[in-house]
């Protein structure tokens, strides 16, 4: 006999525990870095922004959680539904539909992935070119499209987006970054050649 009782939707309770374990492993990530008291007065730290943004991530993932578990205890989460995107995928071929389900399978670990690798390869490499791959890759896996077109459009986005955050918070705002690297320097170089 088949148990034809609908399954308990836990998406919310996952992204929660999830999004606070990044946001952990992030704040982890800070500690040896300068410290808010050293910075000295009217100037931000290095750990400032990346601290708050872990603290603000932590924050979002148990207002997420508590939010499931208050909606569970009233019954207002719907039961996981069985997959049917057929409304979704009119107009897709075959080969589409197969690449998106295997995408939506493969997202969410691969976005995990490279958040990881992220943050472990910036000390090495540095923080434009960590950001610049991270972008890349991030933004080609979300388009679903691997094609050369996609890949242009991808590198182009990381690319301006990458020197770009460098040049307002590092050079700009004269926000230590976690490693600087020689394209780093260039930037820097470049920006008070420019604006002196």
């Amino acid at each position: 006999m088949q148990n034809n009782k609908p399954k308990k939707n836990f998406t919310d309770l996952i992204s929660g525990i999830v999004v606070m374990a990044l946001a952990a492993f992030f704040y982890w990530t800070t500690i040896g870095t300068k410290s808010f008291m050293k910075a000295g007065k009217g100037r931000l730290a290095p750990d400032t922004v990346p601290k708050a943004v872990a603290i603000a991530m932590f924050a979002l993932g148990v207002i997420i959680i508590v939010k499931w578990l208050i909606n569970t205890k009233q019954g207002k989460i719907a039961p996981a539904e069985k997959e049917d995107d057929s409304a979704n995928t009119e107009g897709m071929t075959e080969e589409q539909i197969k690449n998106r389900r295997l995408f939506q399978k493969i997202t969410l670990p691969c976005t995990l992935v490279l958040i990881f690798l992220y943050i472990l390869l910036m000390p090495e490499i540095g923080f434009t070119i960590a950001t610049f791959f991270f972008l890349t890759l991030q933004i080609t896996l979300l388009s679903t499209d691997l094609s050369a077109k996609s890949w242009l459009k991808s590198l182009l986005i990381a690319l301006v987006a990458s020197v770009g955050i460098y040049i307002i918070f590092g050079c700009a705002f004269g926000l230590a970054v976690p490693k600087v690297s020689f394209i780093d320097l260039g930037l820097s170089s470049l920006y008070r050649s420019i604006f002196g």
